[in-house]
């Protein structure tokens, strides 16, 4: 299995929210594919979500939800929380927790929900595309050396 569409739709199930690289790579690996191929396919498509989510929210939230009374309020909230004297914590380790929320490869912990926590926190869009590719990095290794037998994990 390595036709063109099997690419595609491994490209496509990378990008998707909750599912991303950490899934589609343990699924590609089991269809068949090279889990070199498969990881660099699947952690770069991975990646290339986040700026097109960075992008899509900006012009979602200015072009309609800012126009929604509860999503205005909430996203100012947001704002007004990070910007006081109580957000010290958020500004010292905002990379780092980036890097460590998305790098451990567990559901709800990917480019897409780091990505909203990055841009509601009006974190630096470039930083937080680097940190965050970093995290996917680090996730699909893992994800992929689990997969394949060399990483295993005992409870």
């Amino acid at each position: 299995m390595s036709g063109f569409m099997d690419w595609i739709l491994l490209a496509a199930l990378s990008m998707l929210p909750f599912w991303e690289g950490r899934y589609t790579i343990p699924a590609a690996i089991a269809y068949g594919f090279d889990p070199l191929a498969a990881y660099l396919w699947c952690a770069a498509f991975n990646i290339l979500a986040c700026p097109l989510i960075f992008f899509a929210l900006s012009v979602l939230y200015t072009k309609w939800l800012c126009n929604i009374d509860v999503i205005r309020r909430v996203y100012e909230a947001c704002v007004r929380k990070v910007s006081s004297k109580d957000s010290r914590v958020l500004e010292r380790w905002q990379e780092l927790g980036l890097l460590v929320f998305v790098a451990i490869p567990v559901p709800v912990t990917g480019v897409w929900t780091a990505t909203l926590l990055a841009w509601l926190f009006q974190l630096d869009m470039r930083k937080s595309v680097l940190v965050i590719s970093i995290g996917v990095l680090i996730a699909c290794t893992l994800t992929t050396l689990a997969t394949i037998g060399v990483l295993s994990i005992q409870l």
